[in-house]
């Protein structure tokens, strides 16, 4: 056949066209699809496939335990017919109004809490009034907002979903310097007072605690 033929022309170029076709398809595809293309391109395609479903199955199953915790908690939360209110070593009251069913509080973990906080009967903070509880890592200091060690000690017994009464003696509060609380960025109203040697009462919701991100 000639080199010239036209019909072997016409082929060669149908070629050229359909590659560069395909070359832009897989373009395409690397842009669109960045983590799929990544994954194939280095264990392969079926090494990639199984690596994209190992990555959604981790996603799955994460929402899937948030629920079964959910779940839980509110099958093991239960209102307290009768409150008892018992003296800790350290002087701390406390009374149980609803025992929480779900995660328990330790070292480093991140807290969701509603409370309603007074000083010898005036109200310095109030975070359900406000609709906005406050987030914290557990154990860390200086204290977040009007919290103090008698709240720290309660909330090391309760699980999420609970709701406590606690009286805060001096020691355990502010003790005989007392507290202002200060506008933040967050919460530009605050502004309670909590008097030199006052006595502490509040009732603890406690919401969620989670794992903080590494």
């Amino acid at each position: 056949m000639a080199a010239n033929d036209p019909e072997l022309e016409t082929e060669v170029k149908q070629q050229e066209e359909a590659g560069s076709s395909r070359k832009g398809q897989r373009r395409q595809a690397d842009s669109t699809d960045w983590i799929a293309s990544n994954l194939t391109r280095r264990f392969g395609l079926a090494g990639g496939l199984i690596w994209l479903g190992i990555l959604t199955f981790g996603v799955v199953s994460e929402q899937i335990k948030t629920r079964l915790e959910d779940s839980a908690e509110q099958r093991n939360t239960k209102d307290v017919i009768e409150e008892k209110v018992v003296t800790t070593r350290s002087g701390l009251k406390i009374a149980d109004v609803r025992i929480g069913g779900g995660t328990s509080v330790n070292q480093g973990m991140l807290v969701i809490l509603d409370y309603r906080a007074t000083a010898n009967g005036a109200v310095f903070e109030d975070t359900k009034a406000r609709g906005k509880p406050i987030v914290f890592r557990y154990g860390s200091r200086p204290f977040t907002g009007g919290l103090c060690k008698g709240v720290e000690e309660a909330l090391s017994t309760m699980r999420t979903g609970g709701v406590r009464k606690v009286i805060v003696p001096p020691e355990l509060g502010f003790g005989d310097q007392g507290t202002v609380l200060r506008p933040t960025e967050h919460v530009p109203t605050k502004q309670g007072v909590v008097p030199p040697g006052a006595t502490l009462e509040y009732e603890l919701t406690l919401v969620r605690v989670s794992i903080p991100p590494s």
